[in-house]
């Protein structure tokens, strides 16, 4: 495929919204005859929608282990809709994509609900993704402290279930741990930073794969 697909990661309001945007719009002056998709998790498949209604209310502790299972599926599902429908279609024409959460989200906040249902979640989730899964060319990773992060998105009209202290600082880790497993993939940038620093940084480091 001619195309780069181009992932953002983080936890919840370490800034990939409005870095994106940043983003697209540079990346639209440097290269205006380069198709440039900017697309996110969950999607808008069947199963996206589900997810995104099932986040929005609840608490991750008081799911059962078979509804933990059922939330992880769904996210795959999602992600393989989203893959056969949009990315790979884009890819193959040359586009660029920025995808705003990817199967790394998946591997983060899944292992660390499913933690005491199966074995090392993070790595059994991707394990599963593995046979199937494409890798994306490069993965920004915007870190930020987890309650600098819950301060930000203090001001949401509604809280999301995974918008929780020690879950986050939990994901963090989770997120902190993939990147250590694959260095030559991940680019990680300081969130904490300038908005403008931190999206020109990514810009940068997207630059650096294009052709």
């Amino acid at each position: 495929m001619n195309g780069r697909l181009i992932t953002l990661e983080g936890i919840d309001g370490s800034g990939k919204s409005t870095a994106i945007r940043h983003i697209a719009a540079r990346l639209k002056e440097l290269l205006p005859n380069r198709m440039l998709l900017i697309t996110a998790e969950p999607s808008d498949s069947a199963a996206g929608r589900i997810l995104r209604s099932e986040i929005l209310r609840g608490s991750t502790e008081k799911l059962s282990s078979a509804q933990h299972m059922e939330e992880l599926f769904l996210f795959m599902a999602d992600h393989a809709r989203h893959l056969a429908d949009t990315i790979i279609p884009s890819l193959e024409k040359g586009a660029i994509v920025l995808c705003d959460r990817y199967a790394d989200s998946t591997a983060a906040y899944q292992g660390v609900t499913l933690q005491g249902i199966v074995p090392d979640p993070v790595q059994w989730i991707r394990e599963i993704y593995r046979p199937w899964n494409l890798c994306p060319d490069r993965t920004l990773l915007f870190i930020l402290d987890p309650e600098i992060s819950l301060l930000r998105i203090g001001s949401r009209s509604g809280r999301e279930k995974f918008e929780r202290l020690e879950f986050l600082r939990r994901v963090d880790e989770n997120f902190r741990r993939l990147a250590e497993l694959e260095p030559e993939r991940f680019v990680t940038l300081d969130a904490g930073l300038e908005e403008d620093d931190v999206a020109e940084s990514a810009l940068l480091s997207i630059l650096d794969i294009l052709p």
